[in-house]
């Protein structure tokens, strides 16, 4: 299932290659911003992830438990990497035999 830009379909998959050639060409190959390298998830992704409510996910946020960058009309979105990072250190955390 595509989850990328809700006006986008499948046969549009280029765009986020399209959004990376961009963000280097802003800031060169070596400097991107680590919050701007790769996919950047929405608040309702990373909910689901975490298996949280948004609100939670936008309150770690705020609180920089989760690092999240803004959108140009005030919506946070997440970098996929460090979400993953987030999401293996949690289970790391668990005690064996719980899910």
């Amino acid at each position: 299932m595509f989850t990328g830009h809700p006006d986008l379909n499948e046969g549009d998959l280029t765009s986020e290659t399209e959004r990376e050639q961009l963000v280097r060409e802003l800031y060169g190959p070596e400097a991107v911003p680590e919050a701007l390298d790769g996919r950047l998830l929405r608040t309702r992704e990373v909910a689901l992830l975490f298996q949280v409510s948004e609100r939670a996910v936008t309150d770690w946020a705020t609180k920089g438990r989760i690092p999240s960058v803004r959108t140009p009309g005030g919506h946070r979105r997440y970098p996929a990497h460090l979400v993953r990072q987030l999401l293996q250190e949690a289970r790391a955390d668990q005690p064996p035999g719980t899910n």
